[in-house]
């Protein structure tokens, strides 16, 4: 039959040989000479008037491979994109190149998803800081719909008119999710994330602790040491790689901070505070903090930051970093008292106790308490050895934070530090408003929303007084989070798997690249 016109022709007008590649047989390369025919199409209506013979079930017109090898080629490149397919397609005796599976990918067949009604919406990022997307999932096939090239609302709105099935939305907290939501399905039920929610109250917290840091180390210093049997008369000198610290019965000369240490220092909070000035400036000449941002090539949230405090953002002190030996830290100060100094020693006894890190870090933990209790690192003679004891040093704002946010054990009411932090009665507040609010939304008891509402907006946290303020505005949607059981979390799992997609191919895949190896099935 005439590909054009269906009509059954007779006339042969010539052969010729066709040479198409096909899946392999055993560890040989297989290839298919085909002699096919050319006929006349004798329809005096039809455009065509010479046509090559079909086989269907084996090419398609003018393939240089057979179906089945291009679709090993298409589900290799979806599996594992270019370069990694290139390497396991010539493994596996396939061929092909590069541009080969990159075309595959591009070309294949997508399924034809049924309309969507329950539908999640996030935003995902391309470049982070600079260029985002937004991602659809269909809640009911736990599969994703689309991928979309921004984050704007029109484009959003307009993905929505083209599906006009969707009654139901989780999304973000976002204002542009927002917006599209409402202009593209002005009918569907609207549902915030309740795990965003929690990541707003977090943030909230976080940005009321700064003018509260010093009275959060003296609480906690106090209780640290109310917990610590200190020796007769001691004298703090430094701590152990940031957890323990180190008590001498003899007062030591202190060691100094190195000049270009302490230089460095200065030069980055005179540039703090310049950088401050000038957006103070800025922002008392009319200036918006979009504006300001733009102009200094800063991020709109450190300028928020810097509006909030007179002299710029006080400096986040993070803790040390997690070694293997942190564990085993309470059995080494213990030998260290008993008289043990030996490096060698202490890891031959570690060893049974589970530790499977090196002795170097044995040997350079034990001669950082030699140097901080003053003594020489290689010192032979341990009698005059001042003892050590372990205490805690003062959290970082941002685990107190999570401290504060976080389900608290069914064993423990509450943490001991937040106890310690009650005592100051601002702190207290904070607290509770921030439990509060998390039992709220864990427990999804939209009765009680209402009332932290009010609680929030007279509280002294300028941060707590927008996130109810931003509650408030988006109020339909938080109220449906906690009293609805749909979430976004399967679109966050999505977001997680296209990011693996997309750092598998270097961050360098176009968006019809992503989109195929994150639809396919």
């Amino acid at each position: 039959p005439c590909p054009v016109c269906t009509t059954c022709a007779t006339r042969i007008h010539s052969r010729y040989t066709r040479t198409t590649t096909d899946l392999p047989w055993a560890r040989y390369r297989c290839r298919f000479i085909l002699h096919v025919r050319r006929f006349f199409c004798d329809q005096s209506t039809c455009a065509r008037t010479i046509f090559t013979e079909r086989l269907p079930t084996i090419l398609a017109p003018w393939a240089r491979r057979t179906r089945r090898l291009v679709h090993a080629h298409q589900q290799i490149g979806l599996a594992l994109g270019g370069a990694a397919g290139v390497r396991l397609a010539h493994t596996l005796g396939f061929g092909g190149g590069v541009d080969l599976l990159l075309h595959a990918i591009r070309t294949a067949a997508l399924p034809t998803p049924p309309a969507p009604q329950h539908i999640g919406v996030d935003d995902w990022a391309w470049r982070k800081g600079s260029t985002y997307g937004t991602i659809i999932v269909d809640h009911a096939t736990q599969r994703p719909l689309d991928l979309l090239p921004d984050r704007r609302a029109e484009t959003l709105a307009a993905w929505l008119q083209d599906h006009p099935s969707v009654t139901l939305i989780t999304r973000d907290r976002r204002s542009a999710s927002a917006e599209g939501a409402t202009s593209g399905a002005p009918t569907a039920i609207q549902v915030a994330d309740r795990f965003h929610l929690l990541v707003n109250i977090r943030e909230a917290v976080f940005q009321s602790l700064p003018p509260y840091r010093t009275a959060i180390e003296t609480l906690l210093t106090d209780s640290a040491k109310d917990t610590t049997t200190p020796d007769p008369d001691p004298v703090e000198r430094s701590s152990w790689t940031g957890c323990p610290a180190i008590t001498a019965a003899t007062a030591l000369p202190p060691q100094p901070i190195p000049v270009a240490k302490t230089a460095h220092t200065a030069a980055v909070q005179q540039r703090r505070h310049e950088q401050a000035q000038r957006i103070h400036d800025l922002h008392g000449h009319g200036w918006t903090q979009r504006a300001i941002a733009a102009h200094l090539r800063l991020d709109r949230q450190t300028v928020a930051r810097y509006l909030r405090h007179p002299l710029g953002p006080p400096p986040q002190r993070h803790p040390a970093r997690r070694s293997i030996l942190d564990s085993y830290k309470p059995y080494v100060l213990e030998r260290w008292n008993a008289g043990c100094f030996n490096a060698s020693q202490l890891f031959r006894e570690l060893i049974p106790r589970g530790y499977t890190g090196s002795d170097g870090a044995v040997r350079r933990s034990i001669t950082q308490v030699r140097k901080a209790t003053g003594l020489p690192a290689y010192s032979q003679n341990g009698t005059d050895h001042p003892a050590v004891v372990a205490r805690k040093s003062c959290p970082s704002l941002t685990r107190i934070a999570w401290q504060i946010v976080q389900k608290p054990p069914s064993t423990e009411p509450e943490p001991i530090m937040l106890t310690h932090l009650r005592q100051n009665p601002a702190l207290a507040t904070l607290i509770t408003l921030a439990t509060t609010f998390t039992q709220m939304v864990r427990e999804r008891n939209a009765d009680a929303l209402d009332a932290w509402l009010v609680q929030a907006k007279t509280s002294p946290f300028p941060a707590v007084q927008r996130l109810g303020r931003s509650l408030q505005d988006d109020m339909a949607a938080v109220s449906a989070a906690l009293s609805m059981p749909q979430s976004n979390g399967r679109t966050e799992g999505h977001v997680h798997r296209l990011k693996l997609l997309k750092r598998q191919m270097y961050g360098r895949a176009k968006l019809d690249l992503l989109r195929q190896r994150l639809l396919a099935p």
